[in-house]
């Protein structure tokens, strides 16, 4: 089963742990669509299933916009609400000239790098390999050579995001809900329909209660 390679470089808001079953919505602070849709959706998540043992937690990462995404910014949208880059224009067009809504929940800061070299281990390489499903026809010399053209691709990013590159998001927002032992057990990229979200979540807490 996949695994979660998760880093942070700081908890902002509450206990960022993990539970026997998690949700973790991965945002940048520069992405209007993850504060009109997807951190209201999580706070609903987190109210209806918070006390039924469900673990929801925040992430902010960044993979462009590396001025607006970054740790500070994140403390200060937690702290007061503040707003940046395109969120802020787009929430000021709604009317908000700070945040309107309160974030119920744990969050922490993707570990931010702005110079990805010694950031990736060869595992980390190795890892990014593994989900690639050619990578295990290989023989062990592709395999090699496979791993030391990813470490070099990595080391080559400048600015990077460790959680969401080891990882291959694809963007923000980024929901994955996983285990204590860090199994991926869904994950996918941009809105889902919520009714379809519950009855995944209802099945995997059921699965947990068993």
């Amino acid at each position: 089963m996949r695994k979660l390679q998760l880093k942070i470089s700081s908890a902002i808001q509450g206990d960022f742990e993990f539970k026997a079953l998690n949700i973790l919505l991965v945002f940048q602070v520069n992405c209007p669509g993850c504060f009109l849709y997807a951190l209201p959706f999580a706070n609903e998540i987190h109210k209806k299933y918070g006390a039924e043992g469900l673990n929801v937690l925040g992430l902010a990462t960044a993979f462009e916009d590396f001025e607006y995404n970054t740790e500070e910014n994140t403390a200060l949208l937690i702290n007061d609400g503040t707003l940046v880059g395109e969120t802020k224009r787009v929430l000021k067009e709604n009317g908000f000239e700070k945040l309107p809504y309160s974030i119920d929940f744990p969050v922490a800061v993707d570990y931010l790098a702005e110079n990805a070299r010694g950031l990736y281990t060869l595992e980390d390489a190795r890892h990014v390999c593994g989900l690639t499903p050619s990578f295990q026809g290989m023989n062990e010399d592709e395999q090699e050579q496979a791993v030391s053209n990813i470490i070099r691709n990595l080391e080559g990013l400048g600015h990077s995001s460790y959680t969401f590159t080891i990882n291959l998001m694809r963007g923000t927002p980024s929901w994955i809900i996983f285990d204590r032992d860090m199994n991926i057990l869904e994950h996918w990229f941009s809105h889902r329909d919520k009714e379809a979200v519950f009855k995944l979540l209802y099945k995997h807490l059921t699965s947990v209660k068993k």
